[in-house]
């Protein structure tokens, strides 16, 4: 006799279940949070798991419609490590396109983020457009001197760029059209032409259209059986 088998059926509405649920008071929280910080957003927010929103200014967080934010770790399972965090600091500013998605995702702004239309962004993806901390020794280790002189430059990407899990896009950075970012590239190229394929630490660019990356063969039948 073969022992009870727990009904996929039964834990796929489940799973189905607890999605909703979390879509709903995960979204709910966010629009709320960007309503009393004066921030905007489209049509079609869809927010999962928690999310951190820290700014200074108000009205310094844009996302447009049909903008998707993830973060809870059983809704994507390439392993993300932290909530999606929107940070802006002083003046810096974070504007997300329409049709664009982020898992797990810190975004940092001292000066300028803006993410273009239809942009995937992986896993526990790091954008900053500042240092945070100075490069002058004596202002990281004495405390009492201004928090100035940290470099700033915005960070642009443009449409339809996918950019792959844990990697780094670092201050002054200009993504082109339809771009792809490797896994775990760290990215400090200064203006990266449309088409471009980046990957490596340092990145670099490797080829100027993803045409060039051979798709991954469909399994045969031989290959099923």
């Amino acid at each position: 006799m073969k022992g009870y088998e727990f009904p996929i059926n039964i834990f796929m509405l489940y799973r189905k279940f607890i999605t909703k649920l979390s879509l709903f008071f995960s979204t709910l929280r966010v629009k709320a949070m960007l309503f009393f910080l004066g921030c905007s957003h489209g049509k079609n927010l869809r927010v999962d798991g928690k999310t951190v929103i820290h700014i200074d200014k108000k009205g310094s967080l844009r996302f447009g419609e049909n903008v998707e934010i993830n973060s809870r770790f059983s809704s994507n399972l390439v392993g993300m490590t932290n909530p999606s965090v929107f940070q802006c600091i002083g003046n810096g500013s974070i504007h997300i396109g329409d049709n664009s998605g982020c898992s797990s995702t810190v975004f940092s702004s001292r000066c300028n983020i803006t993410i273009g239309r239809n942009v995937k962004i992986g896993g526990n993806v790091r954008i900053f457009d500042h240092d945070y901390h100075p490069l002058d020794y004596k202002q990281r280790t004495n405390v009492y001197l201004p928090d100035t002189g940290i470099p700033s430059y915005p960070v642009i990407i443009g449409d339809d760029v996918f950019i792959g899990t844990n990697a780094f896009i670092l201050k002054g950075v200009k993504i082109g059209d339809r771009s792809i970012v490797g896994a775990g590239a760290v990215v400090s190229i200064k203006n990266i032409p449309p088409d471009s394929l980046v990957v490596g630490n340092p990145a670099k660019i490797v080829s100027k259209s993803k045409n060039n990356v051979a798709p991954c063969p469909l399994p045969t039948l031989a290959r099923i059986v």
